[in-house]
């Protein structure tokens, strides 16, 4: 004997509509199913205007990699091996005025102040150093998994970069880790994030190997500005750049990029300078 299963109309119904539906998805315009950087809500990143107000000596020996204002001085993170310092420079003459040697196997990175507290990144010796403020006396270290790039606050929480699109949130005297921010732009994760600053809520970052600073919002990781800065120290500097420009020795080849961003809330200036450059520049976003 054989049986026949015969479907109820509503059934055919049911299933005639899901093929249709499932060709209009296969078949319908590519543009209106493909997502784009619009469609995804992320522009591109406003150009930042800025008056270049005036420039001051710096330590050509300076392998910059910190930068931060404390007490009307620039406190400066210098990195290599056998080379790291922790310093505090008067701005209007570039004189060292104290400095911490780190020990030869330290690669010193990025530094902020909180709470009377100095932390200074190591690249990847998986350390922060910690300092009293008030006199650079050093206070031990705490443990950090990753690279060590940037380094920032916001009064409340820390901000760690390691050279990739990832901000890290820890907290303070800890490191212990809070959240982590991705950095995109209009074309996706924006890597190479390098020396931080936090100014009004936002964190301006140093991108390594580019010459631009950006601004980026630190509730959505979206890069919202850049501060355009090509060809800077060439164009801008007031003094003898051979010393970069030697065969063998250009700032490409001796690591002298853009690097290092402080802040002065009160008169709401920026200094910025890099690895090596003879001048510490201060700028004024209109």
């Amino acid at each position: 004997m054989e049986f026949k299963f015969i479907m109820p109309s509503s059934f055919h119904r049911y299933i005639s509509l899901i093929l249709c539906m499932l060709a209009v998805s296969c078949t319908g315009d590519s543009s209106e199913n493909t997502p784009t950087s619009s469609e995804e809500g992320i522009p591109a990143p406003t150009t930042l205007a800025y008056t270049l107000l005036e420039s001051f000596p710096h330590d050509t020996a300076a392998f910059t990699q910190g930068l931060e204002l404390l007490n009307g001085k620039l406190l400066e993170s210098t990195g290599l091996s056998e080379k790291s310092t922790l310093r505090l420079v008067d701005i209007q003459s570039g004189k060292v005025e104290k400095s911490v040697r780190l020990s030869n196997e330290i690669f010193a990175e990025g530094l902020t102040v909180l709470n009377d507290t100095i932390y200074q990144l190591s690249w990847q010796n998986h350390l922060v150093f910690l300092y009293d403020a008030k006199t650079l006396k050093p206070m031990g270290a705490l443990p950090w998994t990753g690279d060590g790039w940037g380094i920032t606050n916001d009064g409340s929480n820390i901000y760690i970069s390691d050279g990739s699109d990832k901000l890290y949130v820890v907290e303070p005297g800890t490191l212990k880790l809070k959240s982590v921010i991705g950095v995109r732009d209009q074309f996706g994760p924006v890597n190479n994030l390098n020396e931080l600053e936090m100014v009004d809520g936002f964190i301006y970052a140093n991108r390594w190997q580019y010459e631009y600073i950006m601004k980026i919002d630190p509730r959505s990781g979206i890069v919202i500005g850049l501060l355009p800065l090509q060809d800077f120290l060439q164009k801008n500097s007031k003094k003898d750049l051979t010393y970069l420009t030697k065969q063998g020795s250009s700032i490409a080849d001796a690591g002298a990029v853009l690097n290092g961003i402080a802040y002065d809330k009160e008169k709401r200036i920026f200094y910025v300078t890099g690895k090596l450059w003879p001048e510490v520049f201060a700028l004024q976003l209109q």
